[in-house]
Order: C-alpha cells, then structure tokens, then sequence
C-alpha cells in the first residue's frame, strides 16, 4: 500500500516562491520530501533563496521568469499597502487580521498529498473566519 501521506518522488510548481506565501509553500513542499521547481522575476532573490534552501538539504530548483508588474503593483496599492484597508480587515476579521503565509502552506501541501487525491474542482476559501462576501 503506497503512503498516502508522503510526497516522496513528487515534483511540484510554486511561482513568486522566493518570498511572502510562496516563500512558505515551497518549504512546506519540501520538507515534505517534494521536489519543487519555482520561479521568480529577481534573479538575486531566487539564487539567495536557491541557496538557502540547499542548506536546508531541500530539493529545490528555480528559474527567472518575466511578468508584468504593473498590474500587480496597482493591486498592492489598494490592499496590502493600504493601511486603512488592513485595520478595518483587522476590525472585521475575528481572528485578528489577515493569515501568516504559514497559516495558508498547510492547506495547500494537504491538497498536494495523494491522500487528497479525491478531492478535485473544489474552491478552498482560506478567510481567516470571515464569511466570504464581507468586503
């Protein structure tokens, strides 16, 4: 019977993986026993990252990748660096705020597991006890 709580022999894709959720997810992976392949736009952050997780003894393998950033960047402006925004997330959220990337590798390496095999097209809202339409 195969360990379907292992990710030995198992590859997995993690984009934006040098910092924030990503950063945590490909570690998550790995420490699993996952190879992770993942992808950044800085080259210097990926190679320091690379490194790192070589030290760690982790699987891991990265290459640059090219994005338009300007969308992105006009997000962030209107979420994560806005501070009127995070306080009244903070305000609403009974948890306290918004999830530690930590918070959010977990369920994701769950769904990476073979013993999640059965469990496809589904949407998992990880909201830090918010419902889901309260913005």
């Amino acid at each position: 019977m195969e360990n379907r709580l292992s990710m030995i022999s198992m590859t997995a894709f993690v984009t934006g993986g040098t910092r924030g959720i990503g950063y945590v997810i490909v570690e998550e992976l790995a420490e699993f026993g996952e190879v992770v392949h993942s992808c950044s736009r800085n080259e210097a952050e990926l190679c320091k990252c690379l490194k790192d997780w070589e030290a760690k003894g982790f699987e891991v393998t990265g290459s640059v990748c090219e994005s338009n950033t300007q969308r992105w960047d006009f997000c962030c402006f209107l979420t994560l660096d806005n501070k009127d925004f995070i306080e009244a997330l903070k305000a609403r959220t009974p948890l306290g705020g918004p999830a530690e990337p930590g918070q959010v590798s977990s369920p994701v390496a769950f769904l990476c597991l073979p013993a999640a095999s059965y469990i496809t097209g589904q949407v998992m809202w990880l909201m830090v006890g918010l419902p889901s339409m309260v913005f």
